[in-house]
């Protein structure tokens, strides 16, 4: 089972790589303009989306390499990278260029954990303290929360973008892994 669960995770790894690229791809053709537009979303613009899509990614590895021995590599790997979560308008990554280079080194860190923890560390029960407070759950439930918000928010962009009326068809497992 644990090795199913490590076998699952990791397909969902590659996934978002190769989706998240996919993404990256079609936004590069918008105007630096569009991609900063309030688009009446919670978090204002497609940028701003995506700043807290890499945000939470970040924040979510580096409480598996704050846990996990194995993991502790993360920690330092991470150091490059804001520790808070800002306020909704506030953008760490202002342009598509610096987030797709912050992206795409934290999609291969979020490959290499998934590959290198061990598969009976997946359903240790953890303790992480964050700004919500103190969560106990398991490192595959916590993957699993954080590639399904991926897809969410990626769901959000891909309508914007549909609005936009950009072709945006980067949705799709079985035929991409």
């Amino acid at each position: 089972m644990d090795n199913d669960i490590k076998d699952l995770l990791i397909t969902l790894a590659k996934y978002n790589t190769i989706t998240n690229s996919e993404m990256l791809e079609i936004l590069k053709d918008l105007k630096p303009e569009k991609l900063t537009d309030d688009v009446n979303s919670y978090y204002k613009s497609i940028m701003g989306i995506l700043n807290h899509l890499l945000l939470a990614d970040i924040n979510w590895l580096r409480a598996l390499g704050n846990t996990i021995p194995e993991l502790n590599y993360v920690i330092s790997e991470l150091e490059i990278f804001p520790s808070h979560h800002p306020s909704q308008n506030e953008l760490h990554w202002p342009s598509l260029n610096e987030y797709k280079t912050s992206r795409i080194k934290v999609d291969d860190l979020l490959e290499r954990v998934v590959s290198s923890m061990p598969s009976s560390q997946y359903n240790n029960i953890l303790k992480i303290e964050n700004r919500r407070g103190t969560l106990e759950d398991k490192p595959w439930r916590i993957l699993l929360h954080l590639f399904n918000h991926q897809t969410h928010h990626r769901g959000g962009i891909a309508v914007l973008l549909d609005q936009f009326e950009i072709k945006n068809d980067y949705s799709n497992l079985l035929w991409k892994v």
